[in-house]
């Protein structure tokens, strides 16, 4: 896992940075509240997957948008430094296999209940339509997610302090995945769940850092959601 690469430097223009910081509320909290809201008002309800494409297609539009430069850029480094970017996501996918076993290991010791309500959201959606949210976990999710958290949260803190930069994407990206389920069901232990996301955050800002390139954590995060949706539906 110890890969000597040259200094951090993050590709990302300071306008994108700006535009990333702008949108990752609405993507985070805004847009999530006004489907709830939607879903719970409308005559004609429709299924919780078609809402979550919804989601996922317009952040995917808005970074193609005005990130496609800032992508185009980290798919050239990727593409000049293989070897580092390859032992980047090896070493990403070893670590986090090491801290989820972990973080399992302490969710078991506050309880022996494993059953993590992102993942039974993403089970309930798999059943009203597997393509659709196999395209959002595998495609949409990760470039949107990674653009954001990564690039945007981890990128721009990293050159002013790398621990910071840990700290502040990894809580973002885990409390993002279950603080909606402790606001809903009223159970602010549910955000304990936030411990099984830790691991892959982590993996995922080293295999950035380590790489340089914003598809490095992007196809590691790819693979991840795949063997996770696979297992989740077996």
């Amino acid at each position: 896992m110890f890969i000597k690469t040259p200094e951090f430097h993050n590709a990302m223009k300071r306008s994108e940075k700006i535009l990333g910081w702008m949108y990752l509320p609405l993507h985070i909290f805004v847009i999530p509240v006004l489907l709830g809201i939607y879903s719970y008002v409308a005559p004609d309800l429709p299924k919780s997957t078609t809402l979550n494409v919804v989601y996922y297609v317009l952040g995917i539009v808005y970074v193609l948008v005005f990130m496609r430069g800032f992508l185009r850029k980290n798919f050239d480094i990727m593409l000049d430094n293989k070897l580092n970017s390859l032992l980047s996501l090896v070493s990403a996918y070893f670590l986090n296999a090491f801290l989820s076993y972990i973080a399992l290991l302490i969710i078991q010791f506050f309880t022996s209940e494993l059953e993590n309500p992102n993942n039974e959201f993403v089970n309930t959606m798999a059943r009203e339509g597997y393509n659709a949210v196999f395209a959002i976990a595998v495609f949409l999710g990760p470039i949107v997610e990674e653009v954001l958290f990564r690039g945007v949260v981890f990128g721009s803190i990293r050159r002013k302090s790398r621990l910071l930069a840990y700290v502040v994407s990894v809580a973002v990206f885990s409390l993002y995945h279950v603080w909606q389920y402790a606001i809903i069901y009223m159970d602010p232990t549910l955000l304990l769940y936030a411990l099984q996301y830790i691991p892959v955050s982590i993996a995922l800002a080293w295999s950035y850092e380590k790489s340089g390139s914003i598809w490095v954590p992007i196809f590691f995060h790819m693979a991840v959601n795949a063997l996770s949706l696979a297992y989740l539906n077996m």
